[in-house]
């Protein structure tokens, strides 16, 4: 599946490819400047966005950087050396 396919997957419309960036973060990929349209969601009483997703990524992030048998260091460093083998560049 390309990229503006999945953008229309996820609900967003009017999607188009604007331009090359000309910034290639590996061989493989090219960087592409993205447009697209999406309503906005509802806000609850309590004015957070149905299902509060930051907060849970939050969560997940701060679970998973915890002090444990490695340290905070040592798992962000192994996080970044997993992200340069798997081609992203930063």
């Amino acid at each position: 599946m390309d990229f503006l396919a999945m953008l229309k997957k996820a609900g967003f419309s009017d999607t188009q490819m604007v331009a090359e960036t000309g910034f290639n973060s590996s061989p493989k990929t090219k960087g592409t400047l993205f447009r697209a349209f999406k309503a906005a969601r509802a806000v609850e009483k309590n004015g957070k966005a149905g299902g509060d997703f930051l907060s849970k990524f939050q969560e997940f992030f701060d679970e998973t950087y915890a002090q444990g048998a490695l340290d905070r260091k040592t798992k962000h460093l192994i996080a970044l050396g997993a992200s340069l083998a798997a081609g992203c560049e930063a």
